[in-house]
C-alpha cells in the first residue's frame, strides 16, 4: 500500500472514521480503522457493530494494498500533521505516514479480522431533504432514554405517512416530536434507531445538501451521504402509542418570548436544587409567567415573564432542565405553552410552527 492525500481532506476523513470505533473493543479490529487503496482511491472503514461508515477518497495510489489501523494514533498524528499533502506507505505491519514537518511508523493490526459492514436493499426507502432529516434527529434525539432497561426508549422512531416524516423521541419523563416533508409520499414503518447511532447518522448530514435517500430493513438503515456510506442497525421493539397521552385541548395558554423564557430559565439554574426544581406559575389576571428556584444552600429566586394568556390559572413544579431542553427547537422569537391544568403535562411548542412540539411531565414533590 502506498498513497498519497491532500492532508486536510485525509484528516477530516479520518475524524469521522474514528468516531466510530468502539473505545473498549472486545474484539481489537474494532478499536482500528480499516483502510484500502486501490485505483485512485482510498477507502476507510469504521464500525463498533452497533453503527458504521465507509468513506471512499480520491487520491494518488501508487500502490494498492489493505491495513487496519488504530484510529486514536492515525487521528492523532493527523490532527497535528502540516503540509498540504500527506503520504503514506505499508512496510510490514507497520504504516508509515509522513507530512511535510512530521511521519510516525504506525503497527497496524491483522485485518482479515475487521467486519463487513451489511448493505441494505434498495427495494425499501424514503427521500428527505438532508437538512432537513438533520433537524428532524436534533430536534428530538436529547429526549432519548440513557438507561439500558427498556432499549425502544434508548432509540428515535422514524416514521412517516400522509407525505410527513416524523421523527418522535422519549425518556418516559418528556416527549420531543418534529415532523418534515417526506417526498414522493408512500409511508414508512416505525424504524427504531439507536440515538448514539442517530446522534452520528444526524453528525453526517449537517455537512451535505439537497435530497438524500434511506434505505431499510427489518434488522438494518443505511444511506449514501455524499462520499460516506452509513449504516446502522435497528432496534427490534414496539414504541409506546405516545399519541394517546397528547392533549387535544387546553384549558391554559401563555405566549412569551423564547429570549425571555430562556434567559429566566439559565438565571433559575444557579438556584435549583439538586432535583434542578423549578416552580411555575400561570397567572392570567396579572398576564405573568412566574418561575422561582430556591435552593436552601444558597438561596433563591423569582422570575416573572410578561405573556399572552388565555384560560385558568395554573401552577406546578418541573425540572428546570427539561423545560430549558424544549428551547433548542425553538427557533422562533415566541414560545407558546399548553397545559389542561395542575398534574397534567405541558406541551411547549414555537409558536409560530407547528412541526414540533416537547411534552414535559411535571414533577411529584
Amino acid at each position: 500500500m502506498k498513497f498519497e492525500s491532500p492532508t486536510t481532506e485525509l484528516q477530516k476523513a479520518v475524524a469521522v472514521a474514528a468516531r466510530f470505533v468502539e473505545k473498549r473493543a472486545n474484539l481489537p479490529a474494532l478499536s482500528a480503522v480499516l483502510i484500502a487503496s486501490e485505483g485512485g482511491r482510498l477507502m476507510l472503514r469504521a464500525t463498533n457493530l452497533e453503527c458504521g461508515v465507509e468513506i471512499v477518497l480520491p487520491v494518488k495510489v501508487s500502490g494498492e494494498g489493505v491495513a487496519a489501523v488504530p484510529g486514536s494514533v492515525l487521528l492523532g498524528f493527523l490532527s497535528n500533521a502540516r503540509g498540504k499533502n500527506t503520504s503514506a506507505s505499508l512496510l510490514g505491519e507497520v504504516l508509515k505516514v509522513e507530512s511535510d514537518r512530521a511521519q510516525a511508523s504506525i503497527k497496524t493490526m491483522p485485518h482479515e479480522d475487521f467486519p463487513t459492514l451489511p448493505r441494505v436493499a434498495a427495494d425499501r426507502s424514503f427521500t428527505v431533504k438532508a437538512v432537513d432529516l438533520m433537524k428532524a434527529i436534533r430536534s428530538v434525539a436529547y429526549c432519548a432514554s440513557v438507561s439500558t432497561i427498556k432499549p425502544e426508549l434508548q432509540s428515535v422512531l422514524l416514521y412517516g405517512d400522509a407525505g410527513k416524516l416524523t421523527a418522535v423521541a422519549t425518556d418516559s419523563f418528556r416527549l420531543a416530536e418534529k415532523t418534515i416533508v417526506l417526498k414522493a409520499g408512500g409511508s414508512v414503518p416505525q424504524l427504531l434507531v439507536p440515538a448514539r447511532n442517530a446522534a452520528e447518522f444526524m453528525r453526517l448530514l449537517e455537512v451535505v445538501s439537497g435530497d438524500i435517500e434511506v434505505y431499510y430493513n427489518d434488522n438494518q438503515l443505511s444511506a449514501q451521504i455524499g462520499d460516506t456510506y452509513f449504516t446502522s442497525r435497528l432496534i427490534d421493539g414496539a414504541f409506546p402509542n405516545y399519541r394517546q397521552i397528547v392533549p387535544k385541548s387546553f384549558s391554559t395558554e401563555a405566549v412569551m418570548l423564547r429570549e425571555d423564557f430562556s434567559t429566566s430559565l439559565k438565571s433559575l439554574s444557579v438556584f435549583a436544587d439538586k432535583f434542578s426544581q423549578v416552580s411555575f406559575a400561570i397567572n392570567p389576571a396579572k398576564k405573568e409567567v412566574t418561575l422561582s428556584s430556591r435552593n436552601p444552600d444558597v438561596g433563591e429566586q423569582v422570575s416573572t415573564i410578561k405573556s399572552t394568556i388565555k384560560g385558568d390559572e395554573l401552577a406546578m413544579n418541573f425540572n428546570g432542565r427539561y423545560l430549558a431542553d424544549s428551547l433548542q427547537a425553538v427557533n422562533g422569537g415566541s414560545v407558546r405553552i399548553q397545559s389542561n391544568g395542575p398534574g397534567k403535562a405541558i406541551l411547549i411548542k414555537d409558536a409560530a410552527d407547528e412541526t414540533f412540539f416537547y411534552l414535559a411531565m411535571p414533577m411529584n414533590r
